[in-house]
């Protein structure tokens, strides 16, 4: 809660550093790294980037490509850092983060709705 204050008037909290909302989705993605290619999912994603999991075997700060297979989206990015469980990627360009982070919500909330019983 006390986040969400600060957020809305312009502070942030110390334990806060991310500076976009984070979207859960879950979607498969390629990601090539010097021309390797990588096949994981997505775990979240926001403006600024996403994260994927497994990790990418790659140093961070490696340029990347992210491919989405069944759109066809393909954008750049770059490896901010890996831990145990996944990567994290930011976009390149921030208008594109923009329209990736909501393309890969509505589709995310479209398959869910087609997934619940009637």
């Amino acid at each position: 809660m006390l986040n969400a204050i600060l957020k809305a008037i312009g502070l942030s909290s110390k334990d806060e550093r991310r500076q976009f909302e984070r979207y859960p989705v879950t979607s498969p993605i390629e990601v090539t790294v010097a021309g390797k290619a990588h096949n994981c999912i997505i775990d979240n994603v926001s403006v600024g980037g996403l994260r994927l999991e497994p990790p990418v075997d790659a140093e961070p700060g490696a340029d990347l490509t992210i491919k989405h297979p069944e759109s066809g989206l393909n954008l750049t990015g770059q490896l901010i850092g890996n831990d145990t469980d996944g990567s994290r990627i930011s976009f390149k360009s921030s208008e594109a983060g923009a329209v990736v982070s909501v393309w890969l919500r509505m589709m995310h909330e479209q398959l869910s709705e087609e997934s619940r019983p009637e």
